[in-house]
């Protein structure tokens, strides 16, 4: 029985991790179509004509205009994914392990309709996985981008956020790198008490023309303490954002 026990839990990994190493495909194909475009987005303008922080403005750009758009792309790559859906900032519930509270949490990029209701059990809607994004002008920002790894670890979720998450950085200066700030992440990985870190970012290539992206693995501070892993993807925005 135990031996049962085990090959299904390493199956249900195994089919998840393929979904989301597909999605992750998928959003370097998005970057790729948006730096063919020559895409330009101003700092100004959008302080300017709009009441939305540029981050959220980099967000919405990346989901409305290219992963909402473009999903025949992952359709041509799997079948596994028809259904899959995009949506920037979405709500919802969770126990903060710090003080038992149920609170809500704001999900920079929802993604569910994963077609693993049969895998994990539960109806489609109950089942998501979470995409956080932050901007990184330069070294210092990585303590915003490790704020939100700490969230991951004190957090029990009330629907199925899948034990897969994922962190997007947008990289806004010429003179940093994806390695620089991975080692600055890593570094400070190995002083936060509060996180407890069982392999830190490593390079796991998830699309040829994409460099930047690594995994991370981390555990839980819930009862059950469970792992967890973390994709995280680096992107060069520095031609693209604007004064």
């Amino acid at each position: 029985m135990r031996e049962a026990s085990i090959f299904v839990s390493n199956r249900k990994q195994s089919i998840t991790a393929n979904r989301i190493k597909n999605i992750l495909w998928y959003i370097g194909e998005c970057y790729i179509l948006l730096r063919n475009d020559k895409a330009k987005y101003s700092k100004t303008y959008v302080k300017e004509h709009t009441a939305i922080h540029f981050e959220d403005f980099l967000r919405f750009r990346l989901v409305e205009d290219y992963l909402a758009k473009n999903k025949n792309l992952l359709k041509a790559r799997t079948s596994d994914l028809d259904e899959i859906s995009f949506t920037s900032e979405t709500q919802k519930e969770y126990i903060d392990q710090t003080d038992y509270k149920q609170k809500t949490d704001k999900i920079d990029i929802f993604i569910n309709k994963l077609g693993l209701a049969q895998t994990w059990g539960e109806s489609e809607d109950k089942i998501y996985f979470a995409i956080e994004c932050k901007r990184i002008s330069n070294l210092s920002d990585t303590s915003r981008y490790i704020g939100d790894l700490l969230k991951f670890t004190n957090r029990s979720y009330i629907e199925i956020r899948l034990p897969f998450e994922g962190q997007l950085g947008f990289i806004e200066s010429h003179s940093l790198s994806d390695r620089q700030i991975v080692e600055e992440i890593n570094g400070k990985l190995r002083h936060a008490s509060h996180i407890t870190t069982e392999r830190p970012l490593r390079p796991c290539p998830i699309h040829p023309d994409i460099p930047g992206t690594y995994k991370s693995i981390h555990r839980r501070n819930t009862n059950i303490k469970e792992t967890f892993s973390i994709y995280h993807i680096f992107l060069d925005y520095s031609d693209i954002v604007t004064s």
